[in-house]
């Protein structure tokens, strides 16, 4: 019989124990969501680029990539420690990109094409500097006239 007891006592310590650590308005542990969906923004301007992507041929324009999760929202703050991206041109002859000093998710973009040529744009994202664990587009970008 106090064997019973004791088996009982400890059972619903636990069970008292287990429910005041974990109530029902608990958040989930933190970590970072998943990019589904990417957009490019100037740099300069802070405006996002528009589809297709126009970059002013002969200029370097600062991109810089930002990754959604499926809500839309806003994941370069929380990926930006431990992530980097990439952007690759189809044809490579299109435009030379080069990284930004302390900036993951930012590239300077020299266009080499002439005004009115187009390209396919590539977004890569990953855990290393190549960042090409997943790739977001191919999205079309035109050689725009210099202002």
């Amino acid at each position: 019989m106090l064997r019973t007891m004791t088996s009982r006592a400890i059972l619903l310590g636990f069970t008292l124990f287990t429910l005041a650590a974990c109530s029902d308005d608990e958040a989930a542990p933190s970590g970072h969501g998943t990019p589904v969906s990417t957009k490019l923004f100037d740099v300069a301007t802070g405006s996002e680029l528009p589809a297709p992507y126009p970059l002013p041929a002969g200029a370097t324009t600062r991109v810089e990539v930002r990754f959604y999760d499926a809500d839309g929202g806003l994941l370069n703050a929380e990926l930006e420690a431990s992530h980097f991206t990439s952007v690759t041109f189809t044809p490579a002859e299109f435009a030379t990109v080069a990284d930004v000093e302390g900036q993951k998710f930012q590239r300077d973009v020299t266009v080499t094409a002439t005004a009115g040529a187009t390209a396919a744009l590539a977004v890569g994202y990953g855990h290393d500097t190549a960042g090409d664990e997943e790739s977001f587009g191919p999205y079309d970008v035109v050689a725009a006239a210099a202002p």
